[in-house]
């Protein structure tokens, strides 16, 4: 959901950060005000499916005909489809889908994030409603024992203890540029040893739990976090990029009352 393709932006269900943005990019000379209609599809994890359940009922609430198409597959396939015509609508993160469509973004926070992803949606043919409060993003988190043994609770805490520990995390995250060079950069953070593993799952759990890693990559809204009693670790240098919850939509498509049922639920 986040940086890594999914999800990424912590803690719990789902983290909030910033607000709702006032305003949505949208077609110059304003929008058709008839309902329309729409194809929404959706990623292939469970989290972008029941996204695109909730703004696709919504939509259809407000009197547009709503067709689904969900679990299509990665982002790279979806964009795809939302180019081509074959999906009209997808939900999507906000630091994520900014980073896709423009690789050399360094917007951080979620209202830059969002103004900045408002900018190049427009120029790459798609537009935007209304971002979230919602997150999922990354989160670097570690077992309640070992945030009460080195005293944690941001990514900067880590500082002093990190040449002893292990972090688990996906192989990509050891060289991309909001991963292990950012917790060097940004926080000052170098881990004694790094161990390929999953954007959390069983896998990466079942590791923090028993020991075999120290910290691990796992996305906020990962119920594992909560079942377990992980720490999530704050980030107040924004190292990871919001992940703001927000739907997507090929420009062409798009109408008055589908903006305004995806800003309700947004909202």
């Amino acid at each position: 959901c986040g940086s890594s393709g999914s999800s990424a932006k912590a803690g719990g269900s789902a983290s909030t950060g910033g607000g709702n943005s006032s305003s949505a990019s949208a077609p110059a000379g304003g929008l058709p005000t008839t309902p329309g209609s729409v194809t929404i599809g959706s990623a292939d994890f469970p989290e972008s499916a029941l996204l695109a359940d909730i703004y696709g009922d919504a939509m259809a609430g407000k009197g547009v005909k709503v067709s689904k198409k969900l679990n299509i597959g990665e982002r790279g396939v979806y964009i795809a489809a939302l180019k081509d015509g074959s999906i009209g609508a997808v939900p999507e993160y906000t630091g994520s889908i900014l980073d896709y469509l423009n690789t050399k973004a360094t917007q951080k926070t979620p209202g830059d994030v969002f103004t900045a992803l408002q900018s190049q949606a427009a120029t790459s043919g798609f537009a935007v409603g209304q971002y979230a409060a919602a997150q999922d993003s990354d989160t670097i988190t570690v077992t309640q024992g070992t945030a009460s043994k080195y005293h944690l609770k941001t990514i900067a805490d880590l500082k002093s203890a990190a040449g002893k520990l292990t972090l688990g995390a996906p192989a990509q995250f050891k060289t991309r540029a909001d991963g292990v060079p950012a917790l060097k950069s940004v926080y000052g953070v170098t881990f004694g040893s790094f161990r390929v593993t999953q954007a959390g799952g069983t896998v990466t759990v079942n590791a923090l739990k028993n020991g075999t890693i120290d910290a691990a990559d796992i996305f906020s809204t990962d119920p594992s976090i909560i079942k377990n009693h992980f720490v999530s670790l704050q980030d107040p240098k924004s190292m990871f990029a919001a992940q703001n919850i927000v739907p997507l939509f090929a420009k062409k498509v798009l109408t008055q009352p589908m903006l305004d049922a995806v800003n309700a639920v947004s909202a």
